[in-house]
């Protein structure tokens, strides 16, 4: 690997390529994780907790890793490195090890990553949560009229900001040559036309996250013929001129001012797999016996994963946010390994 095209912020000074220098980004990542699993041993300010390993999650991954470019990378990585079997055993555990890690750890306990550590969810649910902060002030004070109208609102700025985007891609194709590398402005404007179909109703917002199949088996096709899609927020973890990774970043951001996680529910890669193995994993989120059926965990899940006490494990990043606002307390992480047996 080249180190002079590699962040000038990274604080190790080289990357990590042999088996024996490998343990600064695996011992992070394993750290990340430790902390998570107190998500199990606690209960009062979990959130808490888990806006920590998230500020942190950011600073390992923006300061130390160098093996992971994003959701789309973790796919190519592992494909890259199973290649590498027989060959270079070093290498192939250098690209393979992250995820790895994450689809082991994701196996045995539960979805942490995505909930807890992704830095490219993180960004999307602090966006989401401006939204709801901007969403209170706009409504305060409004007539019933009035909102239905002030509804309307988001529909129109998506509208707008997806011709916006157009424009951009417009521009950028008239000063730059365009490569296989920037397809992920492929990614960034079928995000922003699925966000604008839900918004207008005119697509349900359960049966269009199929779109993350379709997401998974572009990025492995790909990766099998060797081409390399750069994946959002890119940019921030190689030191190039990347414009189509920050734009697709800007929309993956945006987005999520009218859709929480919109990038989590209907686009992300990684997310399909994790959700794939989230289905036969070893923790899941059940409601018990004193479950009223209220509705309180609907309100609270980000990325509506969870209706009436039933968890939907396809979808499910296992914030926890639903267990803890809970107001009867029925909703309880359970072992369903051990349930099975």
């Amino acid at each position: 690997m080249d180190t002079k095209t590699l962040p000038i912020w990274k604080t190790v000074e080289s990357p990590i390529v042999s088996l024996n220098q490998s343990h600064v980004e695996m011992f992070s990542l394993l750290a990340l994780f430790l902390l998570t699993l107190l998500a199990l041993l606690i209960t009062r300010r979990r959130q808490a907790l888990r806006h920590v390993v998230q500020v942190l999650s950011i600073l390992v991954f923006f300061y130390v890793v160098y093996s992971c470019l994003g959701v789309f990378g973790m796919i190519r990585n592992t494909i890259h490195g199973v290649t590498l079997l027989g060959t270079v055993f070093t290498e192939s555990f250098f690209w393979m090890s992250l995820p790895v890690v994450v689809m082991a750890f994701s196996l045995t306990t539960a979805p942490y990553f995505c909930g807890w550590i992704c830095p490219t969810g993180t960004f999307q649910e602090w966006t989401a949560a401006l939204r709801r902060s901007l969403s209170r002030l706009i409504f305060r004070g409004k007539e019933p009229g009035q909102r239905v109208r002030a509804r309307a609102l988001p529909l129109i700025l998506i509208g707008l900001f997806f011709g916006v985007f157009l424009a951009l891609v417009l521009w950028l194709g008239g000063t730059k040559r365009f490569f296989v590398e920037d397809s992920s402005l492929y990614w960034a404007a079928s995000l922003v036309l699925l966000v604008f179909l839900v918004l207008a109703s005119l697509v349900d917002d359960q049966a269009i996250r199929a779109f993350r199949a379709v997401s998974f088996a572009l990025i492995l096709f790909s990766a099998l013929m060797k081409s390399m899609i750069v994946s959002p927020v890119h940019f921030a973890f190689a030191d190039v001129n990347d414009p189509a990774s920050m734009l697709t970043t800007l929309v993956l951001i945006i987005a999520s001012l009218f859709v929480s996680r919109a990038w989590c529910r209907y686009a992300c890669p990684w997310g399909f797999v994790m959700a794939s193995i989230h289905r036969v994993s070893r923790l899941k989120i059940r409601a018990n016996e004193r479950c009223t059926r209220c509705g309180q965990c609907n309100q609270h899940c980000k990325v509506e994963a969870i209706a009436l006490g039933e968890a939907r494990t396809g979808q499910c990043q296992f914030c926890l946010v639903c267990v803890d606002k809970c107001p009867e307390q029925a909703l309880e992480v359970v072992d369903d390994w051990q349930r099975r047996r």
